[in-house]
């Protein structure tokens, strides 16, 4: 059965009413459950925020809308990512278009993703885009993007690392070999945002660690971090309340070589997320990146005693960061793939 009289509709989270809000946490909490059985399930109010923050992202203008079938069933959604033109990234990003769509269990297979999927389309050709990219952790995910034509622009492996399975003298050895291995080097600490007269120094470390992950096939990610931008980027994820946390490697002459960070909130207590590791080209081959996160480990072990793991994500490809998290515990625990499709090709296959 396929459902034709499809209605959707824009949700704006600064005017929405309150059952809307419950419509689009909904989507939200069913994807959550999927993707994390085990899971605790985060509280309605963090994801109500999180809806809230997302409408004045910083470098996308993010649109958020809600599907209903004809009798007012919530019965999809989807979110589309446009660059702002008031990105320092715009010209890179302003032909592509992120779509993710969603679908609610008991209404897959009816046609409704296809409809929210020429509708994503039409939209984002409005605003100018020539491409549409997009992510599954979903084998019907998958299945569903190789029917209209899509390409693999990466593979990327969300991996976690249980705190009681991890080899903590391996860390211990390895904090100790890197202040051995480097006695001119400090690694620095903080809590938010490294202090205002390093911030253009490690915004600009930032970037190339960034950057220097492996993108693939993937289009319009690589970005430039301003001071500006951290410094919005810090403030919003205060405001959602999550807790922050940076180290980074200075060399004698005062050089930021390396970095590492880990957020972490207290209404999630059970998990710290460990974000973007890396160290600078010119100083690499001398264990950095190791003794950043061992330090950085040992940290959370002393500090965050409810923590029971570790997730983060890398590229399939990004060999050199996997060896390191592999060997510190970290294992599989769903893979995404992201899949890119010209909309001029898309539209073959929709017949728009």
């Amino acid at each position: 059965m396929e459902i034709k009289d499809l209605i959707i509709e824009r949700f704006y989270p600064e005017s929405a009413s309150d059952e809307d809000f419950e419509k689009a946490i909904r989507i939200q909490l069913e994807s959550f459950k999927e993707n994390n059985p085990a899971d605790p399930v985060p509280p309605d109010h963090l994801l109500r925020k999180n809806l809230e923050m997302i409408a004045s992202h910083p470098i996308f203008n993010v649109q958020i809308y809600l599907a209903e079938n004809a009798t007012g069933e919530l019965v999809g959604g989807v979110f589309i990512l446009i660059a702002k033109p008031e990105s320092p990234d715009y010209e890179s990003q302003k032909h592509m278009g992120m779509v993710l769509p969603r679908v609610m269990k008991e209404y897959r297979r009816q046609g409704i993703g296809t409809q929210i999927l020429e509708f994503s389309a039409r939209i984002l050709k409005e605003q100018g885009c020539t491409l549409l990219q997009g992510d599954t952790n979903s084998d019907e995910g998958r299945a569903f993007a190789n029917r209209f034509g899509a390409e693999v622009a990466i593979e990327s492996r969300d991996n976690r690392a249980y705190v009681k399975d991890i080899d903590w003298e391996m860390v211990e050895q390895w904090a100790a070999e890197g202040a051995k291995n480097n006695p001119d080097v400090t690694i620095e600490f903080f809590e938010g945002l490294p202090e205002e007269a390093d911030l253009e120094a490690y915004s600009t470390l930032y970037t190339e660690v960034f950057n220097q992950q492996p993108f693939e096939e993937l289009e319009g990610l690589e970005t430039t971090w301003t001071p500006e931008r951290m410094r919005e980027l810090h403030t919003r994820m205060q405001e959602m309340g999550n807790m922050d946390y940076v180290m980074f490697t200075r060399e004698t002459k005062g050089d930021l070589s390396g970095m590492t960070e880990m957020n972490y909130h207290p209404e999630r207590s059970h998990r710290i997320s460990q974000g973007l590791t890396g160290v600078q080209e010119n100083y690499r081959g001398r264990g950095l990146g190791k003794w950043l996160k061992a330090k950085m480990l040992l940290y959370m072990r002393e500090n965050f005693p409810t923590v029971e793991h570790i997730a983060t994500t890398n590229a399939a490809s990004n060999e050199a960061m996997l060896s390191i998290n592999e060997r510190l515990g970290f294992k599989l625990y769903k893979h995404t793939t992201m899949f890119k499709i010209q909309l001029d090709e898309l539209a073959k296959h929709l017949n728009i």
